[in-house]
């Protein structure tokens, strides 16, 4: 049976009711009076009282639906009941009116212009706004006022005579059948709601899924606890975080991400598993590509790159060859997401770094080797091998070099060239635009757009660092820059200093003994980055125990 709590707004509706619910045997019908604040208390106890339905009526039910999970169904004023009351009320002397929600005002109006009854018809939105259109009401002649319970309350209160439009046997029975109708489509939702839960539990132990507030809309833990788990840095600004290994204690545990879409909603499904294969996260840094990067390509020498790369797609090892600061782990990351769509992990590692562990977890899908020109030539042998057997169980091998080795790169590798800045001019333009916004969004700056004169700048220099070095001069241009269009003023300077930088080197700097060199070189790199040892590392193609046994000595 179904279990159904009625809420019947007025006492006469309850007695009508015990007498219309021994027609409808198979629902269990409890009834209680209540009508809009009074009736909330009685539906928030409802689902843990074990109720299947709750029906009510008017704003009584638009009150209740705002508390509850359960589904409400709200009684329709039947024609038979407007007819009723209209005829009732046709006998009364004076100026008519009727008030009410939209549930009893739509057919009132039809009625009253059909039959011409001389009753005016007031909707309202709120209960709140009742009263003070009774007033104005009575203080423009009106003396008998029609509508709910909240309506003929307020009537009262200002001397008028109200009738209460009750719901007849027709509009209760109308609703028990409503009852039926929307439990068996919400029993068969709830089938698939419990079937999914089931599934998901099956296929991931530890899960929470978001809401695009980044609120908690389920969640489930089985090995983790999710006080060890800050929510809140799993997604920003209604974004999944990208981040791919996680520690919770002393445990690393791999981050999967996926979007879930209801109608127009989304919803951001974070699911946790423990890492099979430990990770030195100094050495090699694990991260999830959820969408495809986007790659400037208004030139011909980048279209041709990206078409070469759609030419090879098939191909399980690369080679990405290019000076440093061409976008070398944007295109890696880029064939990683186009060949799998999302599905596995990209990791980057140092070559000797690999060599060293190249034991990696299953879900690691593609790994991007840099430092490939630092390797002797037994070196190279050793990752030639290593990359074969990592291809041949399903892992993509992406090498980023500066210039090609014919020695390193057999027939089955697919050499991907790209362009330098200098030979793509035509990619300046986008490419200036794109980094002006993601500074924007990154840091608040103002410039939104770029004059052609500082344009111009951009496109007669030479740029030896490439779209890094580019990135960079923007980000700067845009912080200095206090309008929102970025000038020569602010562009020239910049790039000037840079020229004549690039061709200074202080007297002392070269002076002493290699090593002194050495150590003066790791130490102006270490200013440049902050002071980040990876990325001083990554820069000078070195590992990070070379890079710190050298600040030692």
């Amino acid at each position: 049976m179904i279990k159904v709590l009625f809420i019947a707004p007025y006492p006469a509706m309850a007695v009508l009711i015990d007498e219309c619910k021994a027609e409808a045997r198979d629902l269990d019908v409890t009834v209680k009076v209540g009508n809009l604040g009074s009736a909330v208390p009685l539906a928030k106890r409802a689902e843990q009282d074990g109720f299947d339905v709750i029906i009510s009526r008017g704003g009584t039910a638009k009150s209740i639906e705002e508390v509850t999970n359960l589904p409400v169904i709200d009684i329709h004023v039947s024609g038979y009941d407007m007819l009723r009351v209209l005829t009732l009320a046709n006998e009364f002397p004076g100026k008519k009116a009727i008030v009410g929600f939209s549930n009893i005002t739509l057919g009132a109006e039809t009625i009253t212009d059909i039959l011409e009854f001389p009753i005016e018809v007031f909707t309202v939105e709120r209960a709140e706004e009742v009263g003070p259109l009774i007033k104005e009401l009575k203080d423009q002649g009106y003396s008998v006022i029609m509508g709910d319970v909240v309506t003929v309350h307020n009537a009262d209160r200002y001397g008028m005579e109200g009738i209460l439009i009750q719901s007849g046997r027709e509009a209760i029975f109308d609703a028990f059948q409503r009852t039926r109708t929307i439990y068996s489509f919400y029993q068969k939702k709830q089938t698939e709601i419990d079937l999914m839960k089931a599934m998901l539990e099956t296929e991931a132990n530890d899960f929470v899924v978001l809401d695009h507030e980044g609120e908690i809309a389920y969640e489930q833990w089985k090995s983790i606890s999710p006080s060890l788990i800050d929510v809140s840095e799993l997604s920003k600004d209604g974004e999944l975080n990208s981040q791919a290994v996680i520690k919770v204690g002393d445990e690393v545990y791999k981050v999967k991400p996926s979007v879930l879409t209801n109608g127009s909603r989304k919803y951001y499904l974070y699911s946790f598993s423990k890492l099979g294969q430990p990770i030195d996260e100094t050495l090699i840094k694990v991260e999830h590509v959820s969408q495809l990067p986007l790659i400037i390509q208004e030139s011909e020498q980048m279209r041709n790159c990206i078409s070469l790369i759609g030419a090879n797609i098939k191909k399980s090892k690369w080679a990405l060859i290019g000076e440093n600061g061409t976008g070398k782990g944007l295109i890696a990351r880029y064939i990683h997401y186009l060949k799998l769509e999302g599905d596995g992990l990209f990791a980057v590692a140092m070559a000797r770094d690999f060599l060293e562990n190249s034991e990696v977890d299953k879900d690691i899908k593609t790994i991007y080797l840099q430092g490939i020109d630092t390797l002797d030539f037994y070196e190279q042998q050793r990752l030639e091998q290593v990359a074969d057997y990592c291809c041949s169980i399903g892992i993509n091998i992406i090498y980023s070099v500066l210039t090609e080795n014919e020695g390193l790169f057999d027939s089955g590798v697919a050499r991907i060239y790209l362009p330098s800045l200098r030979n793509r001019n035509g990619d300046i333009r986008a490419l200036a635009a794109y980094f002006i916004a993601d500074s924007n969004q990154s840091f608040g700056t103002s410039p939104i757009k770029i004059k052609e004169e500082a344009l111009d700048l951009l496109e007669k220099y030479h740029w030896p660092g490439n779209v890094a070095e580019l990135k960079a001069v923007l980000y700067d241009a845009a912080a200095a820059e206090k309008g929102y269009v970025l000038s020569t003023e602010v562009m020239g300077p910049l790039l000037e200093s840079k020229v004549s930088s690039g061709f200074s080197i202080k007297d002392d700097f070269l002076q002493g003994t290699l090593e002194e060199i050495e150590k003066r070189i790791i130490l102006a790199v270490m200013e440049q980055e902050d002071g980040n040892q990876t990325r001083v590392a990554n820069r000078l193609n070195i590992n990070r125990s070379t890079l710190w046994r050298k600040l030692k000595n």
